[in-house]
């Protein structure tokens, strides 16, 4: 595991923001359970399976959490970014994890081992709250997707997943417009192979919807995706 990075503790508005949702008298013990971790784009950060012993909050940049199932087959549970807290589910139940996670650029992360975690927990509930409130909105992303796969074709999974991730990185301060993901990615967010994402966005591109880049795609009609994913004009 990294070792702690002890430089100047980081900080950014998302970050900022989260302790600022805390009662005044218990900001400082929460943030103070955590360390600075860096890790380099395509660098590990744990494994699926192993033991959790610590809980995540991303400072900059992104990761993704990959679970790859006995028969071999590899999905994207979810992608996180500032602000976002991830590792909650085996710290909150104890099990082992349930992917791996790995750097999708350079990050820095905010690490807190499980025993501090759990008694500033113990001492200040809303930091639970605040926690389970996270676990459970990307569970309710998770879920989104899965009624995606089950319901949908490739191409409209595709629009569904390339809107979903640019709503999301907009809450993370960047362009909605320009997304920074791999076609691998995409193929792990849409539970497909990446040939098949390629030929997708082959006819997306053609058709005047998007326009990929060597890890980038740029939404050129959103409202043209939208009603491709199905989903009601604002």
């Amino acid at each position: 595991m990294k070792r702690p990075d002890l430089k100047r503790f980081p900080s950014s508005s998302a970050v900022d923001s989260v302790f600022e949702s805390l009662p005044p008298s218990y900001r400082e013990k929460v943030r103070s359970i955590f360390h600075v971790r860096r890790y380099r784009a395509g660098e590990s950060i744990y494994l699926q399976g192993e033991q959790a012993d610590a809980i995540y909050l991303v400072v900059e940049g992104r990761i993704k959490i990959e679970r790859v199932t006995r028969e071999g087959y590899q999905t994207i549970l979810c992608v996180r970014g500032p602000g976002d807290i991830f590792c909650p589910v085996p710290i909150l139940d104890e099990g082992p994890q349930l992917g791996a996670a790995r750097a999708m650029t350079d990050v820095t992360l905010l690490c807190a081992d499980r025993d501090s975690f759990q008694e500033a927990c113990r001492e200040c509930p809303e930091w639970l709250a605040l926690v389970q409130r996270d676990c459970l909105l990307e569970m309710r992303r998770l879920l989104a997707r899965l009624e995606s796969s089950a319901f949908r074709s490739l191409r409209e999974r595709l629009a569904f997943t390339i809107l979903d991730e640019s709503e999301r990185q907009a809450s993370y301060g960047e362009s909605p417009d320009e997304l920074r993901i791999t076609q691998q990615e995409l193929a792990g967010l849409v539970g497909a192979s990446r040939e098949s994402v390629s030929r997708t966005l082959v006819k997306l591109e053609q058709e005047g919807l998007v326009q990929t880049g060597r890890g980038r795609l740029t939404i050129l009609n959103r409202g043209e995706l939208r009603k491709l994913a199905h989903l009601e004009e604002e």
